[in-house]
């Protein structure tokens, strides 16, 4: 068998790799989806008389989570290095869990239970930091792991 005929053999081998995964989307869309939820719906209270609620410093800081994850998707689908992605990943991962351990537990939300910081703010967060560590988990266990080349190393 020549040489042409085995490297035939082995691209019909391997799968046609998509640029973008399934994951790849559904990591991408988990922050997005959790930035327009904490500016829309999930906002922190505002009190009747216009002043910021306790629960305001939640939301800023949800916020600047919010924006970290998008900047370390864009990051993470713009670097072409397996082990880049997989450090992205794990990052991620833990922008998960700060999402959803942040609100109630480290930062103040209202006393009152019945607030729209304790009703929808907190429940979609902690949601959403599940989901967004899920996607990231998900990618790190299916990214595609460097195929050794069977050629030694120079030294």
């Amino acid at each position: 068998m020549g040489k042409r005929e085995r490297e035939k053999q082995q691209r019909r081998k391997q799968p046609p790799r998509s640029p973008v995964a399934a994951m790849d989307v559904a990591l991408t869309l988990v922050p997005v989806v959790f930035l327009a939820g904490i500016r829309t719906f999930a906002a922190p209270c505002v009190h009747d008389d216009g002043l910021p609620a306790t629960c305001a410093m939640a939301g800023h800081v949800m916020l600047g989570v919010a924006l970290a994850s998008i900047i370390l998707v864009v990051m993470r689908l713009l670097s072409a290095d397996q082990a880049t992605k997989r450090s992205f990943d794990l990052l991620l991962v833990i922008a998960g869990v700060v999402v959803a351990v942040l609100p109630g537990n480290v930062v103040a939300l209202c006393a009152d239970t019945t607030m729209r910081c304790n009703v929808i703010m907190l429940p979609f967060a902690r949601i959403a930091g599940a989901c967004m560590s899920v996607a990231a988990l998900a990618c790190e266990l299916t990214v595609d792991h460097e195929i050794p080349t069977g050629r030694k190393r120079r030294r």
